[in-house]
């Protein structure tokens, strides 16, 4: 029974994923990235830029 209702739990959430691109309390941390990755990606900001504010962020 607990495990019918992990495997619930673990398709809504991949479901969700799919659908919303970002799971719950990690939504925020994960665009804040994308948008990063835009700006370097676009030339807003340089390597050095780009490196110290994705440590900010805590993605190493």
């Amino acid at each position: 029974m607990i495990g019918i209702v992990i495997f619930l739990i673990g398709l809504f959430l991949v479901l969700d994923y799919k659908h919303h691109g970002s799971v719950g309390l990690f939504s925020g941390e994960n665009r804040a990235l994308e948008i990063l990755k835009e700006r370097f990606a676009r030339g807003e900001i340089s390597q050095d830029e780009f490196s110290s504010m994705k440590n900010v962020l805590g993605h190493k």
